[in-house]
């Protein structure tokens, strides 16, 4: 395997891994014990959500640009209150623009 298959390989991961904490986090947001002391309520956790399955996705089945994908969900995420996911998203951007 190629040095840039596996930092690819290591960018789907960790955007897998970054997506389902941010579907944590959503959850938390939900029962009230998020982690963020802000949020945006119920839309807020909607979007969350949305942003996490979509970073799954890519993570699962990248396509072209991939690693600007993530980092616009990346912040996303971390602007509606998932920060542990919107930190993982992040580093897997960086590992992708790296490759």
């Amino acid at each position: 395997m190629s040095k840039v298959e596996e930092s690819d390989k290591g960018m789907r991961v960790i955007a897998i891994i970054g997506g389902i904490i941010g579907i944590i986090e959503a959850i938390l947001i939900l029962t009230g014990n998020g982690l963020m002391s802000y949020g945006f309520g119920v839309i807020g956790t909607i979007l969350i959500f949305v942003f996490a399955i979509i970073t799954i996705v890519l993570g699962i089945k990248p396509i072209r640009g991939t690693p600007f994908f993530l980092a616009i969900l990346g912040i996303l995420l971390i602007v509606f209150a998932s920060l542990i996911g919107g930190i993982f998203v992040l580093l897997a951007t960086f590992v992708g623009f790296l490759s």
